[in-house]
């Protein structure tokens, strides 16, 4: 890709002007012929854009051209970039298009030969809709995705993203299970997960992977082992831990990450001191609201809206 178009691309992202980021794509789309990863990769971000600005019609139309022109073009092992992010696929649910995705995704698992080559991308398209059945609340459409994760991560012991694939795994696993209300299953699972997460090498792991270009296919076909990776796999798990009610090791992974120097979001600090509230106290949960001055109760509320039924405790 010309690295003034990557420049000025960044640029738009690191402003959040998406539709800035869509008018240079689509332009830049019109300048000649594309290799077919530049391609790939614009159809990918501009998708990406009308996700993020909740224009559900616009994404279908791009993503629809997306898949179609991937079939004729990509080569098969690519067919997984196209169903390769969770946002996209649940902002095409804003206008009853999600169905589509399904149909996309089903056709990359059919026609997409499982290599190691593209590995990564295969586990990232699983992830996205695991991840988007369980924002819609479609529980019972999880074990198909988690199947195909679950062969996914036996495939090859010694890859390079195993670590961050359990991690996820392992996540949408026990939201299912929980949904499933199989509460031996859940505790058989938390168990292996916490001890998988204190035997994690971290010194083995590099602090911050080598940076892609956002939605390039060396960008969702590419390694996440390194600590920056998995601290948000383990804030990702700790999210979902307070969601089914496994407040105390949400509170103890969210400390465990802060004592690492990862720095929660608001959504990711709302759940932190939903969790400790209700493994530790109101008094507790009020010293650790205290001790961050990023945020106030008032903003934490439109994540989890719960700690308004809490507020005058904390």
């Amino acid at each position: 890709m010309r690295k003034n178009i990557v420049h000025a691309f960044r640029e738009t992202v690191v402003r959040g002007d998406h539709q800035e980021m869509i008018n240079l794509l689509k332009k830049y789309e019109q300048t000649g012929e594309l290799a077919v990863n530049e391609r790939g990769w614009v159809y990918w971000n501009i998708s990406d854009g009308y996700a993020l600005l909740r224009e559900p019609e616009l994404l279908y139309a791009n993503h629809l051209a997306f898949y179609e022109w991937g079939k004729e073009t990509l080569l098969p092992e690519q067919y997984h970039w196209v169903v390769s992010d969770s946002t996209q696929a649940l902002s095409l649910s804003l206008g009853n298009y999600f169905e589509h995705w399904i149909v996309w995704y089903r056709y990359a698992c059919d026609h997409a030969p499982k290599l190691d080559s593209n590995r990564a991308v295969r586990f990232e398209s699983h992830r996205a809709l695991g991840g988007t059945f369980w924002a819609l609340e479609r529980y019972s459409e999880m074990p198909e995705v988690l199947e195909h994760m679950k062969q996914l991560t036996w495939e090859d012991q010694q890859w390079d993203n195993l670590l961050f694939a359990r991690i996820t795994y392992n996540k949408q696993r026990l939201a299912y299970l929980y949904h499933s209300r199989d509460e031996r299953e859940v505790d058989l699972l938390m168990h292996e997960t916490m001890h998988l997460i204190d035997n994690i090498d971290w010194a083995s792991l590099e602090p911050m992977k080598k940076e892609e270009v956002v939605g390039s296919w060396e960008d969702v076909n590419s390694c996440r082992n390194s600590q920056r990776d998995i601290h948000i796999a383990l804030n990702n798990l700790a999210c979902i831990l307070a969601d089914i009610e496994q407040s105390e090791e949400s509170a103890k992974l969210f400390r465990q990450l802060q004592d690492r120097g990862y720095v929660l979001n608001g959504y990711a600090f709302s759940k932190y001191i939903y969790s400790v509230w209700k493994s530790e106290g109101a008094s507790i949960a009020r010293t650790a609201l205290a001790a961050n001055k990023s945020f106030e109760l008032s903003e934490l509320t439109k994540h989890s809206p719960v700690l308004v039924e809490i507020g005058d405790q904390i």
